[in-house]
């Protein structure tokens, strides 16, 4: 793969010191990513690295679609996703500075309409909570990444989804109390979430390219993002959907150039161009554990040189071969990004890329860190190939096992048009069946979706585009009537 980049050393390299330090050199750099952009069919990158307050490398490889051919630079935008978490708790760690709250306000202090389904929970639930994936709440991303829904509608919709684990005994991955945090912001600060971050945190840092909007970043030099799917091994446009109701969770655009500023900050414990952006107190508390993450099944095969994880306030921390590494991923819209910091040894580095695939970026930053601090290397893009393979491959044989369910040469139980009708869930809204030429569509949100029967009253909702791949159950009541039906496992009632 020739690397087709824009190289900017905006810091001569430290000079010669940090390569002799560390055995590294722009063109060892240089392979490392081409190395992995190859190996895993990666149209564009970009990163950056920070040592000691001074941005040492920065660059843009491959292309940003196959449309133009354009290249990658290191001020092209990427959408990074749930990157964004740190700016958010950062922007509440400087509304703590402030007195305007503290980490463990209960969120009804600043937002009267938040309620979880469990009420005990609800009452307790802190600030604190709401940032480290422990409120009991699985992901329910469907409403946000489906819907039309203010940041607020979601926040008051998912007080109507039942909690799947017990407050604070668990950690499990959550978008939508983060966009609670953000609301919790605008309260706080009389500003809109994108308004904070932008006064308060981009602006200081200079990062004059990064947008929340998506208006703003359909108008800049950005990437577009792509899927890869596993048995073609093809690599296609992904279709994006908008990031508006994400926000805080996740809306954040940015650049490599752009994201050196944040490194330089976080490692400076919130010191930036002669100011104190924030107290290094407030900045530690972010980055301090909370929630034990489990090393167990794919976690464990994604940390294989890690003893103990965990979730803190925005960012993962954890040991990696000895270092304390604290560090964050994001994944939206075929965008793949990795923000790492390594604070005893003063080094922080950002990889964008414009392929939906994860465990690449865990490859390189895997081989960036080896290489940063001297140690012996390993080949992580083969080894993640095998663990991103065989996640692939569960995935493939769950579909068979469900096809392997199906009974063969049954019917629905009712003539088609009996389903037609319109079905509420208090969470997710309406889903409407409809009855068309072709047999029964249904509509929920953007989403309109050919039903294909699978067996008896059950029917399977598959758009590739929308990455999804759903069964749709309808039940009857004893009269015979048709009443409910469930669709991303929730239940939707007949009005």
């Amino acid at each position: 793969m020739r690397p087709l980049r824009a190289f900017v050393v905006v810091c001569v390299f430290a000079a010669g010191a940090f390569a002799q330090q560390q055995r590294l050199d722009a063109k060892t750099l240089d392979r490392a990513v081409t190395n992995t952009m190859r190996a895993w069919k990666i149209p564009g990158a970009a990163i950056a690295i920070v040592q000691n307050d001074r941005v040492i490398y920065a660059n843009g490889y491959g292309v940003k679609d196959f449309t133009t051919n354009a290249l990658v630079t290191s001020d092209t935008l990427f959408q990074i996703a749930s990157t964004s978490k740190a700016f958010t708790t950062a922007a509440l760690a400087m509304l703590v500075d402030e007195k305007k709250l503290s980490w463990d306000d209960p969120v009804r202090e600043h937002l009267e309409y938040f309620r979880l389904a469990d009420e005990c929970a609800s009452s307790q639930v802190t600030i604190r909570d709401l940032v480290t994936h422990r409120t009991g709440l699985s992901r329910h991303d469907e409403l946000w990444d489906n819907t039309p829904l203010t940041r607020e509608d979601v926040v008051r919709r998912i007080g109507f989804v039942p909690l799947s684990k017990p407050f604070r005994t668990e950690y499990q991955y959550q978008n939508i109390m983060f966009i609670a945090a953000g609301e919790v912001v605008t309260h706080a600060s009389g500003m809109r979430w994108d308004d904070f971050v932008k006064t308060r945190i981009f602006q200081p840092l200079q990062m004059t390219r990064t947008v929340t909007s998506d208006a703003d970043w359909a108008a800049s030099d950005h990437a577009n993002g792509f899927r890869y799917d596993f048995t073609t091994e093809r690599v296609t446009p992904q279709q994006p959907i908008d990031t508006t109701t994400i926000g805080a969770g996740g809306a954040i655009k940015s650049s490599a150039h752009d994201m050196a500023n944040w490194i330089r900050f976080q490692l400076a414990q919130g010191f930036f161009d002669n100011r104190q952006l924030v107290s290094a107190e407030g900045l530690g508390e972010t980055k301090t554990p909370q929630t034990v993450i489990r090393l167990d099944g794919l976690t464990r095969d994604t940390n294989p040189e890690t003893q103990l994880l965990s979730y803190a306030m925005g960012w993962n921390v954890q040991d990696y071969r000895g270092e304390l590494l604290v560090s964050h991923a994001g994944a939206l819209n075929g965008f793949r990004t990795h923000v790492d910091l390594l604070p005893r040894r003063n080094i922080g580095f950002v990889i964008l890329s414009n392929l939906g695939r994860g465990m690449a970026l865990v490859a390189l930053r895997n081989t960036l860190i080896d290489m940063l601090t001297a140690k012996m290397g390993r080949d992580w893009n083969a080894y993640y190939l095998m663990v991103d393979r065989k996640a692939d491959e569960k995935e493939a044989k769950e579909k068979l096992d469900r096809q392997a369910r199906r009974q063969p040469n049954t019917t629905p139980s009712h003539p088609l048009a009996a389903y037609a009708g319109d079905y509420e869930s208090r969470a997710y809204g309406t889903v409407k069946i409809s009855l068309a030429e072709n047999g029964l569509v249904l509509r929920w949100n953007r989403l309109t979706i050919p039903l294909a029967h699978f067996h008896y009253d059950v029917f399977t909702a598959v758009s590739e585009p929308d990455d999804v791949d759903e069964q749709v159950a309808f039940s009857s009541d004893v009269d015979g009537t048709v009443k409910t039906l469930t669709f991303f496992d929730e239940t939707f009632t007949r009005r």
